[in-house]
């Protein structure tokens, strides 16, 4: 039994140490290195910061001049904006939008497709790459086009909730909750002091009951 153990154990770590040194070995360690130091990666895993100090740039002497002369301008271009076709149009889609957004994103993709293929065949450079990708953008986008639910539906699936979880960054650190107690030898003042005899402890009182009994 102990050689079929060692025997095991010696094929075990030669096979590991072949993986290691595989080409495949060093291009899946590269892959994770560079995904560990990817901003993406950072962003997901960094820890809040407490200390976190807010700036008003309204009140600087280099950006101030420059957002007050920005906000003179928007408030008087807004509001004619407001009314214009250009805003009609961008509340209609933006509705149309949030009402079917697969639909949306299918069109949007379709005619990426046919546009590749429009291109390809102009261009004189349509080979088997390209129209596999325009033939898989187009029914992508056919697919996508078939889902009619609101983005509020949508919202509610559970494969949307992990992946907004997943992206989601961290709470901050709620700073009502009581802190620990002190650990700098500071004594308590409510705290009572256990050092001192209780005046009329249990088991005293105990055999003063028993002495008379004893005495007779």
């Amino acid at each position: 039994m102990g050689d079929k153990r060692g025997t095991g154990t010696e094929a075990g770590s030669v096979l590991r140490q072949a993986a290691h040194q595989s080409h495949l070995g060093r291009l899946w360690r590269r892959a994770a290195t560079a995904v560990r130091n990817s901003y993406l990666y950072r962003w997901l895993t960094a820890e809040p910061d407490p200390e976190v100090i807010v700036i008003d740039l309204r009140e600087t002497w280099t950006v101030g001049p420059v957002i007050r002369l920005l906000d003179a301008v928007l408030d008087r271009l807004l509001p004619a904006l407001d009314d214009s076709r250009i805003a009609t149009v961008a509340r209609a889609g933006g509705s149309y939008t949030l009402a079917a957004p697969a639909v949306v994103g299918g069109l949007a993709v379709l005619g990426v497709g046919l546009l590749l293929t429009l291109v390809s065949i102009a261009g004189g450079t349509l080979g088997t790459t390209r129209l596999g990708l325009a033939a898989g953008l187009v029914i992508a986008g056919v697919i996508a086009t078939r889902e009619r639910r609101s983005w509020a539906e949508i919202r509610e699936t559970r494969p949307v909730e992990l992946l907004v979880a997943a992206l989601e960054p961290p709470e901050p650190p709620d700073e009502s909750e009581p802190s620990a107690a002190p650990t700098d030898g500071k004594r308590d003042p409510t705290a009572t002091d256990t050092d001192e005899p209780d005046p009329d402890p249990p088991e005293q009182e105990g055999d003063t009951d028993k002495r008379p009994n004893a005495d007779q």
